[in-house]
């Protein structure tokens, strides 16, 4: 009950900026409660009620996000301990980790989100980035300068054992990388220059400054593939680079007009149709049609961005601060925004197949997608061979040296390819091999015909 209770308060609170906006222009406009019933049953949109509601709508995020920071300070400060599973701190602890996650949709990636976790509690060094963190209590964690972090990663996440949750100060170093879902566990010190890959957890006290480490259990690696570039694209950007992702990146608060236009439509159009035919049509017919309309709309819009924005994407290298990597990155969070939901219905189906081969997919006959369809990162860099049935995750991209690394990634004819299982860029599946689920498939490795392969990394059972 606190729990819900707790949460039910956020949102309250963090909805303040909408409501207060909402009620500023109906008090504006002259409007009260009688205009607002009239409206419904006799809905009509004027220009400047679109151009109101716009604004209002892009003035919301921002905000939300500013009070969510406000309501992460006045949760109050999490101290380094022990605390019980079943008490009000570990609530609080959770909607901590709640708020961050609600707000690494808008802000992950950007120079923004390193401003937004300042404020929260967490010490970032200089030129460090952040992408998307999870399970995470800022004030417990220590970010060095120049240190990069890629999406889905974990670090200081509370430890619950046995009814207890420990939490403990964790460091990370000057100019450490953290892949794509890597784990660092509370307590942990990360020393300089430390690598770790993708689906890695730090190693504890083995770590030494300046190696690489994957696996798991992780191992170091003696070598790995080094881009090197110019520091004025990866590091020290000019200004205007600078000035290019900076512009770039507040679009994000934008995206919510385009729902907005479509709903001001949607009204529109039920409105008129309900002049001209009877009730049972225009609930069954003329409103499930607007529906499916509004959901293809955003789906449409999404497919003609890529194109727009990318083009036909081939395998190469991106520094950070190009501004390819922030359209790539706009694209990214576009899909997510707008097309993900209506296209998570269609997961394992063929109309996904359809919409994936437009984007660039190249998938064969009687290809069978699982789950994590519905938002892909890299479209043009994946081929799926006919019959391949796949249920994986794939990073056709990887972002050490801060330099953007992006290869193709095929999977043979037959191959069956195990949940949650991660493929890098350029590997290569033979045709009626298996790859066990949470298995990571390493950059380049080609993985042999017929064969049957698990672990992290992959490596032959069968």
């Amino acid at each position: 009950m606190a729990l819900l209770l707790g949460r039910l308060a956020l949102a309250l609170f963090v909805a303040l900026p909408l409501e207060g906006l909402a009620v500023g222009f109906a008090w504006a406009a002259g409007i009260d409660a009688d205009g607002v019933g009239d409206w419904l049953l006799h809905p009509s949109v004027g220009v400047g009620q679109v151009l109101a509601a716009v604004a209002v709508v892009c003035a919301a995020v921002p905000l939300a996000l500013a009070l969510q920071c406000v309501a992460m300070r006045a949760l109050g400060r999490v101290r380094p301990g022990v605390v019980g599973r079943w008490t009000l701190a570990y609530v609080r602890i959770w909607l901590k980790t709640g708020i961050l996650d609600a707000a690494n949709t808008w802000l992950s990636g950007t120079l923004l989100w390193r401003v937004w976790l300042r404020a929260a509690g967490m010490k970032t060094g200089r030129n460090s980035e952040v992408g998307t963190i999870l399970d995470t209590v800022p004030e417990l964690v220590e970010v060095g300068a120049g240190t990069f972090f890629a999406d889905g990663v974990y670090p200081a996440g509370p430890r619950v054992h046995r009814g207890t949750v420990t939490l403990a100060p964790t460091r990370l170093g000057d100019g450490v990388f953290l892949g794509n879902h890597a784990v660092v566990a509370t307590g942990q010190t990360v020393p300089d220059g430390v690598l770790l890959g993708v689906c890695t957890a730090a190693g504890g006290a083995a770590l030494r400054p300046g190696s690489s480490w994957f696996g798991h259990p992780p191992f170091e690696l003696p070598n790995r593939e080094v881009v090197a570039a110019d520091r004025s694209v990866t590091h020290d950007p000019s200004w205007p680079r600078y000035v290019s992702r900076v512009a770039w990146e507040p679009l994000r608060f934008a995206l919510p007009v385009v729902p907005v236009v479509l709903v001001v439509a949607w009204v529109e159009a039920v409105a008129a149709a309900a002049e001209v035919v009877s009730l049972p049509v225009l609930v069954f017919a003329v409103v499930p049609a607007l529906d499916f309309g509004f959901a293809a709309v955003l789906c449409l819009l999404v497919l003609a961005l890529k194109w727009l924005l990318l083009g036909r994407v081939r395998p190469g290298t991106h520094p950070l601060w190009s501004c390819w990597c922030s359209r790539w990155d706009f694209h990214y969070t576009v899909w997510e925004v707008y097309a993900r939901g209506p296209l998570t219905a269609l997961e394992g189906t063929l109309w996904l197949n359809w919409y994936l081969r437009a984007m660039g997919v190249r998938v064969g006959r009687e290809v069978v997608l699982g789950s994590g369809f519905a938002h892909v990162v890299d479209p043009d860099m994946l081929a799926f061979a006919d019959g391949a049935t796949v249920s994986a995750l794939f990073q056709a991209h990887t972002f050490e040296d801060r330099v953007l690394k992006i290869d193709r990634v095929t999977v043979g004819p037959g191959a069956t390819l195990g949940g949650g299982a991660v493929l890098l860029y350029g590997a290569d599946i033979g045709a009626g091999t298996r790859v066990g689920p949470h298995s990571v498939v390493m950059k380049r490795e080609r993985l042999l015909p017929g064969r049957t392969y698990a672990g992290c990394p992959a490596r032959p059972v069968w």
